[in-house]
């Protein structure tokens, strides 16, 4: 009996210390409260928490920019409220004088996202869409461009996988689009964004329509790629298609100059004759047949173009020259030549 109320008082007076202790540090974090109350308005203070980074680390760099004013009390809440471990690193825009529950309360929220906006035109190549990502996003265009090259992907994507294409080349899917983006982004989680946007976009076409016409639907891409090159105006680009189907089907060259662009060093705002001798495998003047890949982002509407072409027999087109955008179709070379000799005379 004697052991067992020496015992009970030890506990008694360990609780009495626990709770003293308790109450000593509560008065003490309200003196500090009283003691250092603002006196002058706050001011701006940029903040850096490295990954790794302890609590007591964390809390001296707060006092030392004087977010805080004491580093012990700040250490001593964290600790009460069990989010040591939940502090995010990042670059935060804090002030001078905070609460502590306040700064607590947005380490463990994280630094705010901040976000890029840049448009990607339908039409563009991985090259011109390499130089506009580094512009505005800091990625570096060659990483770009070498990730694209060598498809590097962060998940499979069934459309890649059952495409029929010979190379892990990307162009061609990289969806053009308007996107919001986190900086920071880096080249390979841009791409994906871009691949699960083309898969988002074109999951809704009868891709069926592909093998019915003896096409993988890589070599759809391909054909949607020169449509999109060549018409600007929608209800065009599938007799576009057309005639490009009509001349395959005859082993006529394509004779597409956006393909020829594709396969020059830099873009010219208009072909000359002694550019459609370069040789390439994208020179479709010198060689029958498709391309041997995309050349450019095609969008949604080219690619349902070149699944659903008309039944037009079409086999040339011509700039209409009134500034529509607009072609002339012919069946025949005489109507071709006829046709551009009109747009020739509209000219002058």
């Amino acid at each position: 009996m004697r052991k067992s109320s020496i015992a009970k008082k030890v506990v008694a007076a360990a609780v009495l210390v626990v709770l003293m202790g308790a109450v000593a540090i509560a008065a003490f974090i309200a003196w500090d409260g009283y003691m250092n109350r603002r006196e002058v308005p706050p001011r701006p203070v940029s903040v850096k928490i490295d990954e790794g980074m302890t609590a007591t680390q964390i809390a001296n760099i707060l006092e030392d920019k004087k977010v805080i004013k004491n580093a012990i009390v700040f250490r001593f809440i964290v600790k009460k409220q069990g989010v040591g471990e939940n502090f995010k690193p990042g670059e935060y825009e804090l002030k001078t004088d905070m609460a502590y529950d306040e700064v607590i309360k947005i380490l463990v929220e994280g630094p705010p996202i901040e976000y890029i906006s840049l448009t990607l035109p339908e039409g563009w190549t991985a090259k011109q869409m390499s130089e506009r990502v580094e512009s505005l996003t800091g990625i570096n265009k060659d990483d770009y461009l070498q990730a694209v090259k060598e498809g590097k992907l962060l998940v499979e994507y069934p459309f890649l996988k059952n495409s029929g294409a010979p190379t892990k080349d990307l162009e061609g899917y990289l969806y053009p689009e308007t996107y919001k983006v986190e900086r920071g982004i880096t080249a390979e989680e841009f791409i994906n964004i871009q691949l699960s946007q083309f898969q988002e976009r074109t999951s809704n076409l009868n891709w069926s329509n592909a093998q019915a016409r003896g096409r993988t639907p890589y070599e759809i891409v391909i054909i949607a790629s020169m449509i999109e090159r060549e018409t600007i105006v929608n209800d065009e680009r599938p007799i576009v298609a057309a005639v490009i189907y009509n001349r395959l089907a005859k082993g006529m060259p394509l004779q597409i100059d956006a393909t020829v662009q594709y396969a020059l060093p830099q873009w010219k705002d208009r072909l000359m004759f002694e550019d459609l001798k370069i040789e390439s495998p994208y020179n479709t003047y010198k060689h029958k047949g498709l391309p041997p890949g995309p050349i450019c982002s095609p969008s949604s509407s080219s690619i349902d173009a070149a699944l659903n072409p008309t039944d037009d027999k079409y086999l040339y087109y011509v700039l209409a020259g009134d500034n529509s955008g607009r072609h002339v179709f012919s069946n025949t070379y005489n109507e071709h030549i006829n046709a551009k000799n009109q747009y020739k005379a509209n000219q002058r």
